[in-house]
């Protein structure tokens, strides 16, 4: 049984609420940046001991040459690598972010076409190569390569709003 009054109507107990309507953000954007950032990060941490794993499993299946094998020389590795990486497209990327072992060049709001030269020490530094980027909000479409010592490695393409291109060599 109600202790109302018979005339006020049942809502009349109810508390209003305590805020107006909240503001909505959009969290999409900044969760899948959030995601990428967090692969990228996870690829240039993990991405060499990947690379060390495979190449021991494929060395110890390789047999060991015998006493009469022929071993071709090799040339010597060259002391730095020159690695170029290559966006183009129209308008302005997001962001771009280019890596090679340690170093890590990160850039918003992109300019297209956009081009970096790093130059680093031969040798396991060298071997883990990314490259990241997120399209514009326009929708176009980007173009990503990179190259070392001037023979394309990889390649690829990205389209649509915030369209990721991700290419890694690790």
């Amino acid at each position: 049984m109600s202790h109302l009054p018979p005339h006020l109507p049942p809502e009349y107990g109810v508390a209003p609420p305590l805020h107006d309507e909240v503001r909505r953000t959009r969290k999409g954007p900044w969760i899948f940046l959030l995601v990428i950032a967090l692969l990228a990060v996870g690829g240039v941490m993990y991405g060499p001991r990947a690379v060390d794993a495979v190449r021991d499993a494929v060395q110890q299946a390789e047999p060991e040459p015998g006493p009469l094998s022929v071993v071709p020389e090799s040339s010597p590795a060259p002391a730095k690598r020159t690695v170029v990486f290559e966006v183009t497209g129209t308008g302005k990327a997001f962001n771009v972010t280019a890596t090679v072992g340690a170093s890590i060049h990160n850039e918003a709001g992109v300019t297209l076409p956009w081009t970096r030269t790093v130059e680093v020490p031969a040798g396991r530094a060298s071997e883990s190569v990314m490259l990241v980027v997120v399209a514009g909000s326009d929708g176009a479409e980007v173009h990503g390569k990179y190259t070392i010592d001037g023979a394309t490695v990889r390649e690829g393409k990205a389209s649509g709003p915030y369209g990721v291109l991700t290419i890694t060599d690790s």
